[in-house]
């Protein structure tokens, strides 16, 4: 055998030595005691260019977080300024146009119907509430609109309107900051077409789940009055009933509208007896 091809056999470990180290383990070794310095050198070398990658993805990945950001913002400010500006039902309709949509159209559009209201258009502002809930009804003052439309079919003279408007709040949104009134005017509403019974039921209501508010008190000044008013027809106040109690209303936030302390509620009036009539002097 010539020397070339001895040469191109690997060495071969004596007997009870070690195998001969790969080139793999040896450049390992080799590497692990060259300084610190060295070794980022030779990272650098080998893998510049996945690092120059990363850094390029993470700046690119801020920069249009950044500009997403921003553009966002300056979105928000220019509707915010929009809105301010509206002064009048025509700037609050031009605004819910544009935006439309959007939650700064839905508040120009509940101002529209509000301003129509103040300014005694009931029926337009009627439709202006409707137009609301139909294109925002999962907007979080849906309960207001449906209020404002309850309110504007009453204005109107439409009780049973009003009445449809103002059950479908105690029903639809049960937490709404407006169902104490939405109770007040129910009542006001029987009222106003003579069911007394209705109308004591809702009283009745109010001063069970809103003990101690001014609503209570309205409640209670107003049993006083169809007490009175069946005692002057010669009838007897019908016995407060069994009320419907309800879901706490509460403001954005959970702060629930009732007192934080236990208070003593309100009591309806007490059924006073009819006065004795006095016997003519003999």
């Amino acid at each position: 055998m010539s020397n070339n091809a001895k040469d191109k056999k690997p060495n071969a470990a004596a007997p009870g030595q070690p195998p001969a180290p790969k080139a793999e383990a040896i450049e390992q070794a080799v590497a692990e005691e060259l300084p610190f310095e060295l070794q980022m050198l030779e990272f650098w070398d080998k893998n510049k260019k996945l690092v120059i990658g990363g850094v390029c993805a993470v700046f690119i990945g801020f920069s249009v977080y950044s500009l997403v950001t921003w553009k966002i913002e300056d979105l928000r400010e220019k509707q915010g300024l929009a809105l301010s500006a509206a002064k009048d039902a025509a700037g609050f309709e031009r605004v819910a146009k544009e935006y439309r949509g959007e939650n700064v159209g839905g508040y120009a559009l509940l101002m529209l119907a509000d301003d129509l209201y103040q300014s005694g258009k009931y029926e337009d502002s009627a439709k202006t509430y409707q137009r609301f809930l139909d294109e925002y009804p999962k907007h979080p003052l849906s309960g207001a609109a449906l209020f404002g439309k309850g309110a504007a079919r009453e204005s109107l003279n439409d009780i049973q309107g009003a009445l449809n408007a103002y059950q479908a709040v105690l029903t639809m949104f049960p937490t709404d900051i407006h169902v104490p009134d939405t109770r007040m005017a129910i009542g006001r509403c029987e009222e106003s077409r003579g069911d007394t019974i209705k109308a004591r039921q809702a009283y009745e209501d109010v001063i069970a789940n809103f003990p101690n508010t001014p609503w209570a008190m309205q409640a209670a000044a107003r049993l006083t009055v169809l007490d009175r008013e069946a005692r002057a027809k010669g009838l007897t106040p019908p016995p407060p009933r069994l009320p419907t109690a309800g879901p706490t209303p509460t403001l954005p936030g959970g702060i629930s509208l009732m007192p934080s302390t236990p208070v003593a509620p309100v009591a309806p009036p007490a059924a006073t007896p009819a006065p004795k009539p006095v016997s003519p002097a003999k």
